[in-house]
């Protein structure tokens, strides 16, 4: 199950883009950007240890995704879940996270990767600790962050990204 977060927020619409930005809030990590006005149905946010690479379909890992409120506006920010996120891409499949879990907020999906239950972490880090790949990880400001629109067919655009 990938983390969904459902946005609700009152911003004035404006036209642009800027750089995302990662602050951290007391119930976990927050992403901002500008504001804007788009035809898209949804928004999603990304993050991986790596810079955005266009050729990339499947670019970093799913942390949010964003709906706009009744108005069709979208909130200029996002506050994650104070939890984990496993990059699929590193994931091996040995389950150690899944026997080490404290509150079982840890399955495995049919593929065998290691999917976290945001609901149920508690953020103590044992996973993260024992995963032999580091496959897991939590939302930093070390990290890259992008944000996608995606569209009436459900393909996901790059819109902008941390650091540029």
């Amino acid at each position: 199950m990938r983390a969904l977060i459902t946005a609700v927020l009152l911003i004035s619409a404006s036209t642009g883009f800027c750089s995302l930005t990662f602050s951290q809030g007391s119930g976990g990590g927050i992403v901002e950007w500008e504001p804007f006005e788009s035809e898209y149905r949804s928004l999603v946010l990304r993050a991986s240890d790596t810079e955005y690479d266009a050729g990339d379909t499947d670019w970093g890992e799913v942390l949010a995704t964003i709906v706009p409120d009744e108005n069709g506006v979208f909130p200029s920010s996002v506050q994650l879940p104070a939890a984990f996120f496993v990059d699929r891409d590193r994931c091996i499949s040995d389950g150690i996270c899944v026997s080490q879990c404290p509150t079982g907020a840890i399955t495995l999906d049919p593929e065998g990767k290691a999917v976290i239950d945001s609901d149920l972490c508690i953020a103590c880090g044992i996973c993260a600790a024992v995963c032999p790949v580091n496959a897991i990880f939590a939302p930093n400001a070390g990290l890259h962050y992008g944000l996608f629109g995606v569209t009436g067919e459900g393909a996901e655009e790059f819109i902008q990204g941390s650091g540029e």
